[in-house]
């Protein structure tokens, strides 16, 4: 039994730390004041219940109380959690994992970049998906290396870049909110036939490419193909980086000039485009 808790504490270890960079730190930090107190509860249910309620508020207050300034240090801030702006997130768990960091320069260009489309159009948002780790941590000769600086498992998000999701009509055919999976990747939009089939090359060479198109949950909701293109030339006007998009969305937005392929080491560029927001 004791091994099992082991393991499973050394799960729950790797996976926070994979998914939040410092949520494994904040477990080990909850296991050690737990122990203190841990006694006084002698009902093996209650003292579990005081176990994982406890850490589970503790998590959130580290998250949301002790991150941010230490992330600000670093010239890191957190996107906006709120789901009422004109920028969110299209899942809260992005925030809550602490997936929503960028520097300061990136947030108000992006800031900027969706007020602008959202005066165009109103009732429309832009939506962000995962972005950066809250810190950095430099390796002499070494450049994004996972958790300390690169977020898993996109590697590149190293403080200024985020992913963010396309539009998508309703079942009315307006354009809305959501998208067809809870966080936005696995969204994909397939390439039509007369169309550059990137995943006919990439699916064969690389098994992580489509596993979320195929193994995540969605909804069949269309793209909203004016809009999204709209949204990403909006993008593209104002930053001097390439924007990441797959070869078929570049054909049917018809788009020029900075554009680029992830390639087929990465995942796909179908539900989302990957912009660089500052340096």
């Amino acid at each position: 039994m004791k091994t099992l808790k082991n393991l499973l504490f050394l799960f729950l270890f790797v996976l926070l730390t994979a998914l939040s960079q410092v949520g494994g730190l904040i477990l080990l930090l909850w296991w050690l004041l737990y122990q203190f107190f841990k006694k006084r509860f002698k009902n093996a249910w209650v003292r579990g219940g005081v176990n994982v309620g406890g850490f589970a508020v503790f998590y959130l207050f580290c998250m949301f109380a002790i991150v941010p300034p230490l992330a600000r240090l670093q010239d890191r801030v957190a996107l906006p959690m709120s789901k009422s702006g004109t920028l969110v997130p299209v899942s809260y768990w992005t925030a809550i994992f602490g997936r929503n960091y960028i520097k300061s320069k990136g947030r108000a260009k992006l800031e900027t970049i969706a007020e602008v489309f959202v005066k165009k159009h109103p009732g429309i948002q832009v939506k962000y998906m995962d972005c950066n780790y809250p810190f950095s941590v430099d390796i002499p000769g070494k450049q994004n290396t996972w958790i300390l600086e690169g977020l898993l498992p996109h590697i590149t998000h190293d403080g200024t870049k985020a992913d963010i999701a396309l539009i998508y009509n309703d079942a009315n055919g307006k354009p809305m909110n959501d998208t067809p999976t809870f966080f936005g990747y696995g969204s994909s939009v397939d390439p039509k036939p007369d169309e550059t089939c990137t995943p006919c090359i990439c699916d064969s060479k690389n098994w992580q490419y489509s596993f979320m198109y195929r193994n995540i949950p969605r909804t069949d909701y269309p793209l909203n193909k004016e809009l999204s293109a709209e949204l990403i030339k909006i993008f593209d006007r104002n930053l001097l980086e390439k924007i990441f998009l797959e070869k078929h969305l570049q054909q049917r937005f018809n788009l020029h000039g900075k554009f680029a392929q992830a390639g087929c080491h990465s995942v796909r560029h179908d539900d989302h485009f990957h912009v660089t927001l500052c340096q």
